[in-house]
């Protein structure tokens, strides 16, 4: 089945967050013929925001070097911790899609990285509206975009709770050793579900840190600054079509 297209792919996205994407990385006209096009137009666009969130970034960052070197230090280890943060948990909610909690079996697809490509223009579009809005000091435009996370925060961690519950009971029934296969579909051993569940440990974990991290750079944070921020970070973690899949038996 084709993979959604990349119109919606953003749609977790508050509006001013979707239309600074858009401008930044205008959507391509073209319709894909097959899940491979597909997926190489989605890497180029998660590629594109990466690359404007960088751009974004260094507006903030680099003036800092010179004038306040210990903030400097600090945005430059934030946004290092953040990347890892994203690639983490953005792998995370993509390997989901892949393993069968029923039988705890992982298997491969031509699909395989539609999710995490999504999640990661996600990502990428939410901290580059943030960094280029901080470096014009439009803290209005911040604050309305934080505004617009609450619902899909609060749906991602009903989510995320849900997996992380259904998953720990996968891992509880893994057989010790399983026999090595050549085949796309393969058991998972207790020594796979470990790093598995340290991942999803470390993808629901991460948001909270963050947020206190970057509201403690901000000149006047509001009293809900690390609630809203780890709000906006979590609403990008959207485990339901991995939860559906299991419903379905997908």
């Amino acid at each position: 089945m084709l993979a959604p297209t990349l119109a919606i792919v953003l749609a977790a996205n508050p509006s001013p967050v979707d239309a600074w994407a858009r401008k930044a990385c205008p959507l391509p006209k073209q319709t894909p013929d097959s899940n491979v096009e597909m997926k190489f137009m989605e890497q180029q666009r998660a590629e594109c925001l990466k690359k404007a969130m960088n751009k974004a970034l260094d507006k903030v960052i680099v003036p800092l070097k010179k004038s306040k070197p210990p903030a400097f230090k600090e945005w430059m280890s934030l946004q290092a911790d953040s990347n890892r943060w994203m690639a983490e948990a953005c792998a995370a909610v993509e390997e989901a899609n892949w393993v069968d909690l029923a039988s705890g079996e992982r298997s491969m697809g031509t699909g395989y990285g539609f999710t995490e490509s999504q999640c990661l223009q996600r990502q990428f579009a939410w901290r580059g509206f943030y960094a280029d809005a901080w470096a014009r000091k439009d803290w209005n435009a911040i604050q309305q975009a934080l505004q617009g996370f609450s619902e899909s925060a609060r749906k991602a961690r009903e989510s995320l709770q849900a997996y992380r519950s259904k998953a720990q009971a996968a891992a509880a029934r893994a057989p010790a050793h399983v026999e090595e296969s050549d085949l796309p579909m393969r058991q998972l051993a207790q020594d796979d579900w470990k790093p598995y569940m340290e991942r999803l440990e470390r993808a629901a974990s991460g948001p909270e840190v963050l947020a206190r991290r970057q509201c403690a750079l901000h000149p006047s944070p509001a009293p809900d600054c690390a609630q809203r921020l780890s709000d906006s970070l979590v609403s990008q973690l959207d485990f339901t079509e991995a939860l559906n899949n299991q419903e379905n038996g997908n």
